[in-house]
């Protein structure tokens, strides 16, 4: 919004009653912290104490009756059952592992079927690879690929493991491919 406004003519006069209207701050006639801080210090000062001391109510004296005692144990057993509740609740009993008769997870399931297709993708290219080429890296990177399937066997729901083993094999399927378009200068 842009106004073309003359700064020397006058403001109307409702503008002018409304900017006088507005409230103005203004300074206070002392300085009041050292008031706040002598009220401060006189109630952090410690309370004396009391007179009279106040007489113990009847269990802490021992003489609970029958219906009280029964009652405490009532919520102590209330409290035990709800306190077994939430437990069960937040952390329930592991579901059993794989290795004990149950399917395997999917994370597993894929590994294993990822595992083939890459198998199968990379003997192409190491049959083609020439015999003299140091292969020592594969070696070490097939090394590692068997490692991380061990943990995935471990944590079969371990996705970070499955990204890993993936990250693996499409280093193995680069390696594998450059080292078969390798030729040998002498």
């Amino acid at each position: 919004m842009n106004i073309d406004h003359d700064h020397d003519a006058p403001l109307p006069d409702d503008l002018r009653r409304s900017l006088q209207a507005l409230r103005r701050d203004a300074a206070p006639a002392s300085d009041l912290w050292p008031g706040i801080r002598a009220r401060i210090e006189e109630n952090a000062q410690p309370a004396p104490p009391p007179a009279a001391a106040t007489p113990l109510p009847a269990h802490a004296r021992g003489g609970w009756s029958r219906r009280t005692r029964r009652l405490a144990g009532l919520a102590t057993a209330a409290s035990l059952a709800a306190a077994l509740a939430i437990a069960w609740t937040v952390a329930p009993p592991s579901a059993p592992q794989p290795s004990q008769g149950v399917a395997a997870s999917v994370i597993l399931q894929e590994a294993a079927h990822m595992t083939d297709e890459y198998r199968t993708a990379w003997s192409a290219f190491d049959a083609r690879r020439p015999a003299d080429v140091d292969a020592s890296a594969l070696h070490e990177i097939d090394r590692g690929a068997a490692a991380v399937r061990a943990a995935l066997h471990q944590d079969p729901d371990a996705r970070y493991l499955f990204n890993r083993l993936q990250s693996l094999y499409a280093q193995r399927l680069d390696l594998s491919r450059r080292l078969s378009t390798t030729t040998i200068s002498t």
